[in-house]
């Protein structure tokens, strides 16, 4: 099993469906023909992330998204040779999210 494998039965276990939103978000990439994948060192930071809030997840897609947008640009501007490789985010969330509820 990876790490991220790992930190996804984690956040599972706290009740959150993060492999529903990764799937998702992947799915949306593809319609947007993005070139780039989101890395798998930023999906473990997103578990992470989760795995150490202490706050009441209310809407989880847009909380998914704004963590995974956080987490790149750390990791963006942590790899800066990388960043012309890895790509932007797509610039309009609200693009993303239609039909989420």
């Amino acid at each position: 099993m990876t790490e991220l494998d790992l930190l996804k039965t984690e956040v599972h276990a706290k009740g959150f469906n993060v492999s529903m939103m990764i799937n998702l978000f992947k799915k949306k990439q593809r319609e947007m023909k993005a070139i780039h994948e989101v890395p798998d060192e930023v999906l473990c930071a997103v578990c992470r992330a989760y795995l150490t809030t202490t706050k009441q997840i209310d809407k989880s897609f847009p909380y998914f998204m704004t963590v995974l947008q956080r987490k790149s640009e750390e990791y963006c501007a942590a790899n800066s040779q990388k960043y012309e490789r890895f790509g932007r985010m797509p610039q309009s969330i609200l693009e993303i999210m239609k039909g989420v509820k």
